[in-house]
C-alpha cells in the first residue's frame, strides 16, 4: 500500500461514518495534493467510486457481484487490505442509499418513467471557461416546486456550476425541433433501405467488449485499464444502438409519408422519445443567457445534430 494514498482512503471511510457529507470528503481529497490515477483532481464521482470499491477492504466484485467461494463467503484477495470489511459495508451501503435517478419531486414520485428528465444525458453546459474552452460538463435535471431546471453540475463533479435553464422550456423547444426534423424527412419521401448503414460497426464494438471482457476475466489486464476501456466501449455502444433506433423510426417515417410524426411522438413513453432524441441528437448546448434577464432565451438552447439530414432550427453540425 502506498502510505499516504492508502491513509487518505482510510481518512475518508471514516469521515463517512462519523457523519461527514462525500463533498466534504471529496474537498479533503483535493486539500491532499494527490492526484487520480489519470493525473486529474479529484471529483466526488471518483471518490464515490474509491469508497465503494470492495477492493478496499480485500473483496472483490465481478459484473456486480462480490466473488464468494462455495460457502457463499467472500473470497480475500492476497492483497492488505486498507479498511475493515465492516467499514466498507456501511460505506458502501450508505453511499448507495444516497444514489437517485436524477427525476423526482418533493412527494419522492418520478416524474418521468426510469426516473429521467427528457433531455437527461443530452443537455451540456455552453459557459466559456477562462481558458477559452467552453465547460461542456453535464448539466443534471433538479427539481423545482413545480417542475425542474437544468444545472450544471459543481466543480467538484467536472462543472462550472454557474448555468441552468429552465427544464420544461428547453424540453418543449428541442421537441418542436426535432418533431420538424421529423416531418421534414417524412415529407421528403426518401426511399427505405433493408439495412441500417452502421450494422457492421456496431458489430465490431460488440466484439470490441466481449474481447475485453475476456481478457480481464483471465486477469490479462488491470482493473483500471478494463475500466477505462468499458467505458469508452459502452458509450459507443450506446450511441450505436440509439442511432439504429432513431434510423428505424426514420425509416418508417419514410415508408408512410402521411403518418403524423406528432400524433406518434404524443403517444410514445418518456423512454421512446428519449430513444428517438438520441439517435437524433449528439447534444444539446445550453449557452449563458443574458445577464439580469429573468426571460428564456431559445437562441441560448443549440441542439447538435447526429447527420446533416436532421438539421432543423438553431441547428449546429457535429464536427
Amino acid at each position: 500500500m502506498h502510505p499516504g494514498e492508502s491513509e487518505l482512503v482510510r481518512r475518508g471511510v471514516q469521515s463517512l461514518l462519523s457523519g461527514k457529507t462525500l463533498t466534504a470528503v471529496t474537498q479533503d481529497f483535493v486539500s491532499s495534493g494527490y492526484k487520480s490515477s489519470l493525473g486529474n483532481s479529484w471529483q466526488r464521482q471518483t471518490v464515490k467510486q474509491i469508497l465503494r470499491n470492495p477492493r478496499i477492504c480485500g473483496y472483490r466484485k465481478l459484473q456486480g457481484e462480490l466473488v464468494c467461494d462455495t460457502d457463499g463467503n467472500p473470497v480475500v484477495g492476497q492483497w492488505d487490505p486498507i479498511v475493515l470489511p465492516e467499514e466498507w459495508q456501511a460505506v458502501a451501503d450508505m453511499l448507495d442509499r444516497k444514489r437517485h435517478a436524477g427525476g423526482w419531486d418533493k412527494t419522492g414520485r418520478h416524474l418521468k418513467a426510469g426516473g429521467r428528465y427528457l433531455l437527461t444525458g443530452l443537455v451540456r453546459c455552453g459557459r466559456p471557461l477562462a481558458d477559452g474552452r467552453m465547460c461542456s460538463a453535464p448539466m443534471h435535471g433538479h427539481p423545482t416546486e413545480r417542475s425542474h431546471v437544468y444545472h450544471c453540475r459543481p466543480a467538484l463533479d467536472g462543472g462550472c456550476g454557474r448555468v441552468s435553464r429552465q427544464g420544461p422550456a428547453v424540453d418543449d423547444l428541442i421537441t418542436q425541433y426535432v418533431l420538424d426534423a421529423l416531418e421534414r424527412q417524412d415529407m421528403l419521401g426518401a426511399r427505405p433501405v433493408d439495412t441500417w448503414p452502421g450494422e457492421h460497426r456496431l458489430e465490431v464494438v460488440r466484439q470490441r467488449k466481449a474481447s475485453l471482457q475476456e481478457q480481464w476475466h483471465a486477469e490479462e489486464i488491470s482493473d483500471a485499464l478494463y475500466f477505462t476501456q468499458l467505458r469508452t466501449e459502452e458509450a459507443e455502444f450506446k450511441q450505436l444502438v440509439n442511432e439504429q433506433k432513431a434510423w428505424a423510426v426514420r425509416q418508417h417515417s419514410s415508408a408512410n409519408q402521411f403518418i403524423d410524426m406528432r400524433a406518434v411522438w404524443n403517444r410514445a413513453t418518456s423512454s421512446e422519445k428519449r430513444e428517438i432524441l438520441f439517435g437524433l441528437l449528439e447534444s444539446v448546448i445550453i449557452l449563458p443567457g443574458t445577464k439580469g434577464s429573468h426571460q428564456f432565451e431559445p437562441g441560448a438552447v443549440v441542439p447538435v445534430w447526429r447527420n446533416l439530414n436532421s438539421l432543423g432550427p438553431g441547428e449546429q453540425r457535429q464536427s
